[in-house]
């Protein structure tokens, strides 16, 4: 990790997990206006431009608060903007929730669970977060897969923005 003035920067072998631009966000809207990539996310409805904006504007101020938000992911040694990984408040509860999205080109290759494991050590080294928790809804095999390979453990199906989803939390502690 680098921090040099400010600027967060979290490599892994493959990924740089790094802030936002307000100017990512027709990149960002390629990747969730993708039907497979939104598929489980909310009610699976791909989201508008709009939406997309909102999303990186809504990380860059969550940057500039807490100094933590869900990374834009870049392949090494540089490259499009390929997801996100990171950690932000759940909306409608007290909990901080760690999540990503890759773009479907950059599927199986074990980069999600690669740029979790490091945005989850951030999040507790530097940012001092405690407990973190994770939802995916059931039928989503392949982030819960992530959630168990990460050391979470599930709290079992509980209703998020009225979506059934499984809850699954880790402790700095663990």
């Amino acid at each position: 990790m680098s921090s040099g003035g400010g600027v967060i920067r979290l490599e892994t072998a493959r990924l740089i997990l790094c802030e936002w631009q307000l100017e990512d966000g027709p990149e960002f809207h390629a990747i969730s206006s993708d039907p497979e990539v939104i598929r489980y996310i909310d009610r699976g409805i791909p989201w508008p431009e709009e939406r997309s904006r909102r999303f990186v504007e809504r990380q860059v101020a969550l940057f500039g608060e807490r100094h933590y938000c869900l990374w834009k992911l870049l392949p090494k040694p540089g490259g499009p903007l390929i997801g996100f990984c990171g950690v932000q408040p759940l909306p409608d509860t007290d909990e901080i929730e760690i999540g990503w999205w890759l773009a479907r080109a950059w599927w199986g290759q074990g980069l999600a669970t690669e740029a979790a494991r490091t945005a989850l050590r951030d999040a507790f080294e530097r940012a001092a977060i405690t407990r973190i928790v994770a939802i995916a809804q059931p039928a989503n095999a392949v982030s819960i897969r992530i959630m168990q390979k990460l050391g979470m453990r599930s709290e079992g199906i509980v209703d998020h923005r009225g979506i059934p989803v499984a809850l699954y939390a880790i402790s700095s502690k663990q």
